[in-house]
């Protein structure tokens, strides 16, 4: 009698694997927030899974937008991506690929490949290049750290371009 045992890595990596079936596919996908009937946010998506393993996640593999809107209802800030990534436990968002944030109270354009989003501190943050696109300045920096809101925003390793108004200096 012949025995024979093969241990090739790829195997053992396939027959150990966490299931990441889907549990829920959703096209066309419109979520909208609320709190108390006062919208918070709409989050509209061509594509959600909805992973159940040990860390359970919402997956966007095709694009988000995400909306937020103020105690009146008005449109505060829009963010658009082409992946995104929401873990449920944490409460975390991962946004990925031509990530554009745009604040219509202050008109600040956000534009990066990178974006975190901590639904539990209202903060977002990267440490991936950033522009900021401004009335009269255009600001990029290696990382960021703001409100959701992106009202007050802070930048690392700032550098950029910025419109001076000549006084006529005597």
């Amino acid at each position: 009698m012949l025995f024979a045992c093969e241990n090739r890595m790829q195997t053992i990596r396939e027959l150990t694997m966490t299931d990441t079936i889907p549990a829920e596919i959703a096209k066309g996908v419109r979520i909208i927030y609320s709190d108390s009937a006062r919208l918070q946010m709409i989050l509209t998506s061509p594509l959600m899974y909805q992973i159940g393993d040990d860390e359970p996640y919402i997956e966007f593999p095709d694009g988000l937008v995400v909306e937020t809107y103020n105690a009146d209802n008005q449109l505060v800030s829009e963010l658009s991506a082409e992946y995104g990534k929401r873990f449920e436990k944490t409460k975390l968002m991962q946004i990925d690929k031509n990530v554009v944030v745009i604040n219509h109270n202050s008109g600040k354009k956000l534009l990066t490949e990178q974006l975190f989003w901590n639904e539990r501190t209202n903060k977002i943050y990267n440490s991936v290049f950033v522009t900021i696109i401004e009335k009269d300045k255009t600001i990029h920096g290696d990382s960021l750290r703001a409100d959701q809101d992106f009202d007050h925003v802070e930048i690392f390793n700032i550098r950029g371009t910025i419109k001076v108004k000549d006084e006529g200096i005597d």
